[in-house]
């Protein structure tokens, strides 16, 4: 890894053997016999492991001599049973005899580590520089820090020339001290420093050596390292595992290709110099190491993430990176220090912090520190925590915890098969966001686009949620945005917070007409109404006052009572549009949108279009026949309200809007003012307020969906692409996994035939059974349930009706005192104020509370499980797969396959496939006519420069005395990497087509017959070298066919003014030309270092022409009704038919394209084959131009109509026009 670049130093990769099993050295189990000592001492035993890891048994051991000389092995305050096992774990440690380290691995009493041994020899080998000799060590640990140079020490007579110092705790990290260090290590008196990564940013004058004694997963750190090296004459040397792919896939986002070397430059400075615009490779994992994290913190709440101050540098780096307009535009450091004097002496550092105004308007100063890098990290942390607090902190620069796995699921995974309960993941932001609230309200402003009559609504959440895309809707199957906009942070007031509180109690009984109840400390977040002039200043507007524009008469009365009686002056009544009235005095009931107030009616009109009163005079007979107690009115001629039912919460997230039954009694359309009541939300709030429970379950999915990328992926995938690869079609959203599902399968069969044809090259059919191995749905699901992934499945639809905030509960035993006039049943309408729970109000109908703890039991497990079959499983592995190769290519991929536990072991990387793969066979180019290299060569594209790779693709089985197993693996793997180009050509070219009509178009791309027409039409046949007179006679006479119908075909098309279609379909073909195809392709992925860039110039080159000619939707066959029928059916649909009329007039035919009563497509012709064949192609032509028409339109999924019903559909709409075909 030398280079000559002036910022990089000399880099050298020095290799050691792994370890042995470690088990815990003697001293160790002795400590653990102690009673009470292991629990006590968890943290001591967590170092002690670390240390025995790195540095090996002696070293172990040296740890709790160490331990013994401060108070990290005291374990309590000196008194009774504490007391006794501090004195016997002293006395043991004290009398224990400590050996010296042995470092020669032939020794008996070697008592090292294979890496310990090996640095023992990389320092050595600096004897040679003499007095001018100053070195730097790297590790993780502060504990190995401190060990180690205890080590070095003790094998004096090995390196006598190093007086090695450790930074550790131990060591005053003030000013003064750290001087006092670099002056020492300048002048010699310490020529070797060990310092742990928690202190590699302290500004240490360069050495000629540094070493990484553990290779991190980061180029920050990298960075550092190359900074501490002399520039001149230093080397920086990188200690490595032997045959370790984890470190060597590490060491990779070290090449100058993924790292931006102005790093280094800006690590030297301290951030003073300007930031590279490429972001930073960082592992988000907090260590393992026994490094306890202290000191005040940022928590992510939806994650679990943690970012503490000595992370924060770290995290404003990769922040300011990762927005490269940002740097552009401010062309200014970073990081400014400056001396805090003291008596003329600079005896503190101040930093100040210079972001662009677009993240953050005013510069942070941080606190007086004892050195520049303290500084820079004390104000780097205030400055997370002001971005965190406004919302503009990306939620990917948290360091979150490894989870453990479950063991017993482990053990009992390869019993699982077909369908079964598993867990349902819920988020963890809202019990997060209770637990580390700070009395500080983060607003959302959600407002619903293109809709005037709902008004704004604002979400307050205890913790800022991350940023989210707009959610989208359907109202009645109309898409619909629901815009979200961030304000400033609010403190609210007690008064208004208990207001606010009460408002979200009432506005989510009213939505759902169920008597909630929650204490206001229990509550996730609140609702408020806004007013809609806040609206016409999203985009612009920071709204710092955002609490000003809250409607508070409207919060305060509806928290106190759920309507009020309607003005008695009716005439008077202003503002009736955005008024939601209620035809009786009760909390739970039939609410009406009002729609005018009608001055041309009276109760005493005669109600001619309304269907409730149509048998009477008027309304007031109506009453006084329907209405129990009805005593009269006081005022005959008040105008009526004309009024709308409401049709109360529904689920907006599903595109497919199924009208709603008509109701069993009529609905009023008229209400009498002075029998009436008006609720106290405005209509237009309680319209949103109704869109509520879908935009809240969009935000908890989204929350899942980051929880998910941030555990398994490292955030490396699109959060679009991976919320639609975890959403089943039976979950019924706008999305689902199906088209990343079939590009994740494609991908996965690349992978798998690449890993297996690397690491167990053998027969043909060996290959298929060892593949199958990997990429069977059995194998994915158990991969999947080892990994924990089906919990983040979100698998079934979205139950409306029982949605309901965190917390809130439903008490059966809380039903307030009833009191019935009339028909009516009535309560006080007052929240009582002074309970913190709010249980007051009742439901007015009786029985409501039957089986109320069952329905609580059922809606509880369903909340919390779900059922999943083992294909849906593992289709959702495949479409995880396929979402990480569209977020960051085939690499992305790979890790995404191995965070799931796909089992493809000992690979890291894609380069791993080239390093370990074995050199093609002796050649056989001698057996080649001449000139074919050259002439392949020039088909492809693409020059072969391993022509060995070149002459197996070409040689035919049928040759005597060749081994053509070579030839065989190489069709293998090409067969896959064709798939999976064709499928990536289909999605890019087609992209929202349905997942049925990618699949009909991949399988008539790579069928052995389209292969072998395009073998004939390329010219490649006559380039393969066989030995058989059969294949001969066999190849001539197709290639003589299918030219003749390549000839009629396009002539024929040209006539009728179309596109010719697949004219090779009706002629048999050799396999050996499809073959001959794909062992090309895999030639060409072998020959550039097992990538496809060959593959993909051959693919653009040659395939996708003759694709995009010959095969496409309307060309997939013959004949386009049969085409349309399996494509609908593909989508799972039954409900189309193909309608034929006889036009009279014209002696015409007219036939219609019906899906679920809504005419697709239609034609007229003086036929009904031709009307069929037109209609047929316009509804092809449709679908491929709305590619969400039948997400909006088709219903059947749920349908358990089988493979006969959906034949007779086929033969219904093939009645007729199969006659005149045959004709």
């Amino acid at each position: 890894m030398s280079s000559l670049n002036r910022l990089r130093p000399v880099e050298v990769v020095v290799q050691y053997e792994p370890p042995s099993a470690l088990r815990d050295t003697w001293l160790t189990e002795r400590i653990r016999a102690i009673q009470f000592c292991e629990p006590l001492l968890s943290r001591a035993f967590s170092a002690a492991r670390c240390v025995m890891k790195e540095l090996g048994p002696c070293a172990s051991d040296l740890m709790w001599r160490r331990g013994i000389k401060g108070d990290a092995l005291v374990v309590g305050d000196g008194g009774g049973e504490m007391a006794k096992v501090t004195s016997e774990l002293h006395n043991l440690v004290k009398g224990w005899a400590f050996s010296t380290p042995n470092i020669n691995p032939s020794s008996g009493g070697f008592n090292v580590s294979p890496k310990f041994a090996r640095l023992v020899q990389i320092l050595k080998a600096c004897e040679l520089y003499g007095n001018k000799f100053r070195g730097i060590i790297f590790v993780q640990e502060r504990e190995v820090a401190a060990v180690m140079v205890d080590m070095l020490c003790m094998a004096a007579h090995d390196l006598g020339f190093l007086s090695p110092l450790a930074l550790t705790e131990e060591f005053p990290l003030d000013n003064y001290h750290v001087e006092d260090v670099c002056h020492s290590f300048t002048a010699g008196k310490y020529n070797l420093l060990v310092i742990p990564k928690s202190l590699e940013d302290l500004d240490i004058p360069p050495a000629l050596v540094v070493v990484r004694y553990e290779v991190h997963e980061s180029q920050l750190s990298y960075a550092y390292s190359c900074a501490r090296t002399a520039r001149a004459f230093g080397s920086l040397v990188h200690m490595v595992e032997r045959d370790n792919d984890v470190e060597r896939r590490v060491l990779s986002h070290y090449q100058h290709k993924t790292f931006n070397e102005q790093w280094i430059e800006v690590v030297a400075t301290g951030g003073s110099s300007l930031i590279p615009p490429q972001s930073l490779i960082e592992n988000c994992k907090l260590p393992d190491g026994p490094d306890e994290s202290v000191g005040p913190c940022i928590e992510d709440p939806t994650t679990s993430g943690r970012l503490y101050e000595r992370d924060a540098v770290c995290a404003l780096y990769r922040l300011v990176s990762s927005m490269p307009y940002l740097s552009k535009a401010s062309p200014q450091p970073l990081f400014v220090v400056r001396g805090s004097t003291c008596d003329g002496h600079s005896d503190e550092w101040i930093c100040d912090v210079r972001l662009p105004s677009e993240l953050l308007a005013e510069q942070i100063s941080g606190p007086p520190r004892p050195t520049p890098a303290h500084a820079r990290r004390a104000a780097a942390f205030i400055t997370c925590v002001r971005l965190y607090e406004h919302g503009t902190f990306d939620h990917r620069l948290f360091l979150y915890p490894r989870l453990p796995r479950k063991t017993r699921e482990l053990a009992e995974v390869e019993k699982i098969s077909g369908n079964r309960f598993y867990p349902r993941k819920r988020t963890r932001f809202w019990s997060n966001s209770l637990r580390l609230f700070s009395h500080i309200w983060f607003p959302v402003i959600f407002h619903v686009l293109g809709h005037e009559k709902h008004a704004p609504m604002l979400l307050l959440t205890r913790q800022p949620l991350p940023r989210m895309p707009s959610c989208r809707l359907f109202i009645e199957g109309v898409p619909t945005v629901v815009q979200n906009v961030r304000a400033a942070p609010v403190e609210i007031s007690e008064n208004h917070l208990h207001a606010l509180h009460l408002f979200t109690v009432r506005i989510c009984r009213a939505i759902l007409n169920k008597p909630f109840a929650c204490s206001a400390d229990d509550m996730a977040y609140l609702f408020a109404p806004l007013r809609s002039c806040v609206t016409e200043d999203l985009e612009s507007a920071e709204f710092r006052r955002i609490l000003d524009y809250v409607p508070w008469d409207v919060v305060f009365l509806a928290g106190k009572e759920w309507a009020v009686r309607l003005d008695p002056d009716f005439g008077s009544l202003q503002g009736v549009e955005d008024m939601v009235v209620q035809d009786r005095m009760v909390e739970f009931t039939r609410r009406y949108y009002a729609s005018c107030l009608r001055r041309d009616l009276t109760p005493l009109s005669k109600p001619e279009d309304s269907p409730r009163e149509a048998g009477y005079s008027n309304f007031v007979d109506y009453c006084k026949a329907r209405r129990k107690g009805f005593k009269g009115l006081q005022d005959y001629q008040q105008p009526m309200i004309e009024v709308t039912k409401i049709t109360g919460v529904l689920n907006h997230l599903n595109p497919v809007f199924k009208p709603l039954a008509e109701p069993a009694r009529a609905v009023p359309k008229y209400l009498i003012p002075e029998l009436s009541a008006k609720f106290t939300i405005p209509a237009s709030s309680f319209r949103t307020a109704l869109l509520l429970p879908s935009v809240m379950r969009r935000i908890e999915d989204f929350l899942i969906v980051q929880e998910l990328n941030a555990e398994f992926f490292n955030h490396s995938i699109h959060e679009e692409y991976l919320f639609s690869a975890i959403s089943t079609p039976s979950a019924g959203y706008e999305v689902d996994y199906e088209r990343l599902e079939l590009f994740g399968d494609a991908f996965l069969k690349y992978l798998a035939s690449v890993y297996v044809f690397v690491i167990n090259p053998s027969q043909h059919g060996v290959l298929h059974a060892t593949r199958q191995r990997i990429i069977s749905n059995k194998v994915l699901m158990q991969s999947a349930v080892r990994s924990g992934l089906p919990q983040y499945i979100r698998g079934k639809p979205f139950s409306y009706k029982l949605w309901h905030p965190p917390n809130f509960t439903i008490d059966p035993l809380n039903v307030a005192e009833r009191e019935v006039v009339g028909d009516e049943i009535t309560t006080s309408g007052r929240v009582d104020t002074n309970n913190p729970a709010t249980r007051t109000d009742a439901e007015g109908r009786a029985g409501v509370f039957l089986n109320v703890q069952e329905r609580k039991k059922k809606s509880h497990d369903e909340s919390v499980t779900q059922w999943l079959g083992s294909k849906t499983i593992a289709d959702v592995v495949e479409a995880i797969i396929g979402a990480a190769y569209l977020s960051g290519g085939q690499e992305a991929a790979l890790q995404a396959a191995k965070a799931m536990q796909v089992p493809i072991p000992n690979i890291e990387q894609w380069d791993d496939f080239r390093r370990k793969a074995s050199p093609p066979p002796s050649n056989p180019t001698a057996l080649l006519r001449a000139g074919s290299v050259e002439a392949v060569e020039a088909i492809t594209g693409r020059k072969f420069s391993d022509v060995r790779v070149l002459g197996w693709a070409l040689v035919h089985p049928s040759i005597d005395g060749c081994d053509t197993a070579y030839h065989e693996q190489l069709e293998f793997i090409g067969d896959a990497i064709l798939d999976f180009m064709v499928v990536r050509y289909i999605v890019d070219r087609y992209g929202k087509l349905s997942p049925g009509a990618m699949t009909m178009l991949k399988v008539a791309m790579v069928s052995n017959s389209a292969l072998a027409a395009l073998c004939v039409s390329s010219g490649l046949y006559k380039h393969l070298h066989y030995d058989s007179y059969s294949l001969a006679c066999s190849f001539e006479a197709y290639v003589e066919k299918v030219e003749t119908r390549r000839v009629q075909e396009t002539e024929l098309a040209t006539q009728n003014g179309r596109s010719p279609g697949q004219y090779w379909l009706d002629t048999e073909s050799p396999k050996a030309l499809s073959d001959l195809v794909e062992s090309i392709i895999g030639a060409l992925f072998i020959q550039d270092g097992y990538q496809p860039v060959g593959a993909e110039v051959f693919f653009d080159g040659v395939l996708r022409p003759f694709y995009d000619r010959h095969v496409t939707l309307k060309t997939l066959s013959h004949h386009p009704t049969k085409i349309l029928s399996d494509l609908l059916q593909k989508h799972g649909c039954q409900h189309f038919e193909l309608v034929k009329e006889t036009c009279d007039a014209k002696q015409e035919t007219r036939c219609d394209v019906v899906v679920h009563e809504i005419i697709l497509a239609s034609a007229i012709a003086s036929t009904v084959h031709a009307a069929g064949r037109a209609a047929s192609l316009a509804a092809l032509d449709a679908l491929e131009g709305d590619t969400n028409f039948m997400n909006g339109t088709c219903t059947c999924r749920s349908s358990s109509r089988g493979k006969g019903a959906r034949k007779m559909l086929l033969d219904e709409m093939m009645v007729g026009i199969d006659v005149e075909t045959a004709s």
